[in-house]
């Protein structure tokens, strides 16, 4: 079985288009290191524009099998998120959690809504929209976009791949590699899965800055 990072660079030569003394090569689309970034402060990635492609179209492109759910983290923070365990970025595989960008007040009124939810593994809770409310759910805008890519990456592959971030913010457990720009934070972590987390670049702050005021997290040797 190739390793990740030969695996990765057969990608990337893909994607460049046909090799100079060779034959043709197919086009690869949709990886995840492929974002395009617009005027408004927006991105594209996947094929989906955040703040733009609603949670309907989405599911129309990216995925017929996904499970939907609100879902109130042990912080008591809630986001109806849609989860598709099986998604091919690519030739890549993964999982992808796709966050709709529903108001906190209407949020709130889809939980009171209902009576009762599950609890997940996590500790997060679980809960089931009304058909009334999904179908408001579905015209959101997605809001954000997290990748779990099946293969482990490492501090190489991320640069070689995405570029150096503009930030790199180290803990004993996790490195995040912020790319404002790109609208891009990348979890590196040792014992876990990498997460790759997409949110419009204009609204990057949301994501870096609960990072940079936790004292958790310091600064990289190399910034």
């Amino acid at each position: 079985m190739p390793s990740a990072a030969a695996l990765l660079l057969g990608l990337t030569l893909s994607a460049c288009g046909p090799a100079p003394d060779g034959p043709p090569q197919r086009i690869v689309k949709g990886l995840p290191w492929q974002i395009n970034s617009f005027e408004d402060g927006s991105s594209e990635v996947f094929g989906l524009r955040l703040g733009h492609t609603t949670l309907a179209e989405a599911l129309e492109i990216i995925a017929k099998d996904s499970e939907s759910a609100i879902v109130i983290d042990q912080q008591n923070h809630a986001s109806l998120e849609s989860y598709i365990s099986h998604y091919k970025a690519g030739p890549l595989q993964g999982r992808l959690i796709l966050v709709a960008d529903i108001p906190a007040s209407q949020l709130q009124q889809m939980i009171q809504n209902l009576e009762h939810g599950d609890y997940m593994a996590s500790g997060a809770r679980k809960l089931l929209p009304t058909d009334a409310d999904w179908e408001i759910a579905l015209q959101a805008p997605i809001a954000s976009i997290s990748f779990i890519p099946a293969i482990n990456l490492d501090e190489d592959i991320i640069v070689n791949r995405f570029g150096q971030a503009a930030t790199q913010l180290q803990s004993e457990e996790v490195d995040h590699f912020l790319y404002p720009d790109k609208g891009l934070d990348i979890a590196l972590s040792e014992d876990g899965k990498e997460v790759l987390q997409y949110i419009a670049p204009r609204q990057f702050h949301k994501l870096s800055q609960p990072l940079l005021n936790n004292p958790r997290y310091q600064l990289a040797d190399n910034k």
